[in-house]
């Protein structure tokens, strides 16, 4: 039987947490009109164990997936694939969902035809500590909704995508590979036609948590993954000729930002130097918007790169100089 709402919870050793995601969701009034994919990406705690027993309890709502380790990507791909859900939305194993938001946002959908839905979102360690992300004030002046007035790049906490959608974009996420949601939530958008924003909250990400992928830590050791990721965003942006361009060029150039702000992580050295410059290089010759772009003096990373590219990068060495847990720009 088809539902109104699939979600997609990637579960890779969460099993501290996955109790407080999954009730998260089943404790919504609406739960019979949401299944729920908790798909354990070869872990080895008993993530998936805790989620077979609610899927005992909650038959044709929470499904119990254990696959080989394929990363971020992998798993939205196979819920993409298999979801009923008229809508589709991300949900990480270590966060957990708005109960009340959650029951607005499946009414909501009931009767609803729009491609993709924004929502306010929490951001905090716990839910004794959370702070609002109010994206509905920030939209509202561009309803009815068009991304490219927007002036601030949406990230996959506060999208609910149509599933034909996400189908029908083609999209496939790389494997063995993190951030990729970065991804999910820019080329969807260049086939939804049909947009709105919901004044209330949904999402609820876990912050502080030790081993996250946006850890300093974890940015270096995958920065290859970072660059990759960008380069798919820029690569799409040079390529798609549809609509809501100039937002997707807004995507491209935050996410490129934050790329070269991970490269800055990296000990100063001249291979890292190098590895700047040939970044750099690769970005101009694949979609220059972008480039130009992220050197935009509005942002603070903006006048760092622009500050690279004056001195003919010489300033990296000055940049090296600054302790890097400094490098919050």
């Amino acid at each position: 039987m088809s539902k109104i709402l699939t979600i997609s919870v990637a579960a890779y050793n969460v099993e501290a947490y996955i109790k407080e995601n999954i009730e998260s969701i089943i404790a919504a009034k609406v739960k019979d009109d949401i299944e729920i994919f908790v798909v354990d990406d070869g872990g080895k705690d008993g993530t998936y164990e805790i989620a077979e027993g609610y899927k005992n309890l909650y038959p044709g709502i929470v499904h119990a997936v254990h696959k080989e380790n394929g990363g971020y990507g992998s798993v939205q791909n196979y819920s993409i694939a298999h979801a009923t859900g008229k809508y589709f939305k991300i949900l990480d194993g270590d966060d957990w969902m708005d109960t009340e938001g959650l029951t607005k946002l499946v009414e909501y959908l009931k009767a609803s035809d729009v491609d993709a839905v924004v929502t306010n979102y929490y951001k905090g360690p716990d839910k004794n500590s959370l702070n609002l992300f109010d994206l509905s004030s920030k939209c509202e002046a561009y309803v009815p909704f068009d991304p490219n007035k927007l002036q601030i790049a949406i990230g996959m906490w506060a999208l609910t995508f149509k599933t034909e959608v996400l189908r029908k974009s083609g999209m496939m996420l790389p494997e063995h590979t993190l951030y990729t949601d970065r991804i999910y939530s820019t080329i969807p958008f260049t086939y939804a036609k049909k947009m709105v924003v919901l004044d209330f909250p949904v999402y609820c990400y876990r912050t502080g948590r030790d081993g996250q992928s946006v850890s300093r830590a974890s940015r270096i050791k995958h920065i290859d993954e970072y660059l990759s990721v960008t380069e798919i965003i820029c690569q799409h942006y040079a390529e798609d000729k549809r609509a809501h361009k100039e937002y997707v060029l807004l995507k491209a150039s935050a996410a490129y930002k934050v790329s070269i702000r991970a490269l800055l992580l990296l000990p100063s050295t001249e291979e890292n130097i190098r590895k700047l410059k040939d970044y750099e290089s690769k970005v101009k010759s694949i979609a220059f918007d972008v480039y130009r772009k992220s050197s935009s003096l509005k942002t603070r990373m903006g006048w760092v790169i622009t500050f690279l590219r004056i001195t003919g990068y010489k300033g990296y060495w000055m940049l090296g100089k600054i302790p890097k847990k400094k490098i919050d720009y």
